[in-house]
């Protein structure tokens, strides 16, 4: 069939996410698993099919359909005003520190 990986293997290495996240996978039918005996185990191929998914919508955290999400890569964009402002404010923090330390 292929290669199988643990749940802690398809959480920590392939989908960077935590255990309970694959756990919710499971529950909503997204990544199937195989049983044999006490242990369960996922394909390969299904979990490298869940990192590389495109064709499942963003419905944000409101919705029951939860996309595996990887921290800042994942996380929206700041509008550009308020990134300028950001830039600013630490270029000034930064000055204001430098002419403290030398005057």
């Amino acid at each position: 069939m292929g290669r199988f990986i643990t749940r802690i293997e398809a959480a920590e290495i392939y989908l960077r996410c935590h255990v309970a996240t694959v756990d919710r996978y499971v529950a909503e039918g997204v990544l199937p698993k195989y049983k044999f005996g006490r242990k369960t185990l996922f394909l390969l191929e299904d979990v490298l099919k869940l990192v590389i998914r495109a064709d499942v919508p963003d419905t944000g955290s409101s919705g029951s359909s939860r996309l595996p999400r990887r921290g800042r890569a994942s996380s929206q964009a700041l509008p550009v005003a308020l990134e300028t402002l950001v830039f600013v404010v630490m270029a000034v923090i930064l000055l204001v520190r430098f002419i403290m330390l030398h005057y």
